[in-house]
């Protein structure tokens, strides 16, 4: 991990874009979600959520721009109906190859009340990329591994770039 630092602005700005992405998603704000990527920004799925152990049962994949992104956001808050949080802990910032772009680390938790009492339903790994753009920081992609990971698939943080490209 690089201990190298971006402005002190850019990094508070990236910060809320992860806290922006969370309450949008679990409100289901799907146009504002979608709208926290750049344009042609990526939501991956290194794997499936693994339905034996209680999880979603989310299918491994790409989503890329914003309509399809919107659509995302709309099929998973239908199938959560509305009673599933996201959080993301432990973000780290780093910078990426120039002073507009930027890359982040967190982990994922996600609780699901759908059956009353709330359970832990997955844990995963986030890797993102940022891009500056005239609005301001968006998520040029997101990569998310859950666990259980089969047993040969790293967590997307030792993944080569070429293989978290969205």
């Amino acid at each position: 991990m690089d201990m190298k630092f971006i402005d002190a602005e850019d990094e508070q700005q990236i910060l809320r874009l992860y806290a922006l992405y969370c309450h949008a998603f679990n409100h289901g704000e799907a146009e504002a979600w979608a709208g926290l990527f750049a344009p042609d920004g990526s939501f991956t799925r290194l794997n499936a959520g693994a339905t034996q152990h209680g999880n979603f049962g989310n299918p491994a994949g790409t989503t890329r721009g914003t309509a399809n992104l919107v659509e995302l956001a709309k099929g998973r808050r239908e199938m959560f109906k509305g009673l599933v949080r996201h959080q993301q802990t432990d973000m780290v910032i780093e910078p990426g190859t120039d002073r507009d772009h930027a890359r982040g680390k967190s982990f994922i938790l996600v609780t699901d009340w759908r059956d009353g009492p709330g359970r832990l339903a997955a844990v995963g790994d986030c890797d993102a990329e940022f891009v500056r753009t005239p609005e301001g920081w968006r998520f040029a992609s997101i990569t998310l591994s859950t666990l259980p990971r089969a047993s040969a698939q790293p967590a997307p943080s030792s993944q080569p770039s070429s293989a978290k490209a969205g």
